[in-house]
């Protein structure tokens, strides 16, 4: 668990980002939505966040991402205008498995009305694990009954740790 980032948005590089995006106001004047995904790279010595164009969004189009289209339409003098447009996007995270280094990105959704645009965009920031602990678990096996202790030390994340969670399995062995 993390410390919330006001900027931007934790994710997991296993968890998809689903997003829609709507039009609130004046939206039957809505000629097309477009969606842009950028990667990011931070600049150490200003601390600034330089983003670059995900180029190979078309070539994972319904690979890694996949939109809803909806059918917007506009009255003109009596004449019925319609596009299919994009409102939801989502990216799967083959995205984020398949760029590894890539710890920035943004999702900007853009709306194009005539010669006037407006755009929106959604920071997120993949959470690193923790690094260089350990953990031990003493005794090794025992039963549903057995008093199992769990023991971590030394575990590292820069976001700092909230809380640990554990897992297990429990195996049962058939015995003749």
């Amino acid at each position: 668990m993390c410390i919330p980032n006001i900027e931007y948005q934790y994710i997991n590089p296993t968890t998809q980002v689903a997003l829609f995006s709507g039009c609130l106001n004046n939206c039957t004047t809505v000629e097309n939505i477009t969606w842009n995904v950028y990667q990011g790279s931070l600049n150490a010595s200003s601390n600034i966040t330089q983003w670059t164009l995900f180029n190979s969004m078309n070539s994972y189009q319904d690979i890694w991402f996949f939109g809803k289209n909806v059918c917007l339409f506009e009255i003109i003098n009596g004449v019925l205008f319609v596009g299919m447009n994009t409102s939801n996007f989502t990216a799967t995270d083959q995205l984020f498995i398949n760029n590894p280094s890539v710890i920035y990105w943004s999702f900007e959704v853009v709306y194009f009305f005539g010669l006037k645009s407006s755009s929106s965009a959604l920071y997120f920031i993949i959470n690193q694990p923790p690094q260089n602990g350990s953990c031990s678990i003493n005794p090794s096996n025992g039963t549903t009954s057995t008093l199992f202790t769990i023991s971590c030390f030394d575990w590292f994340d820069k976001d700092n740790i909230k809380g640990y969670s554990f897992y297990g399995m429990f195996y049962s062995v058939l015995v003749k």
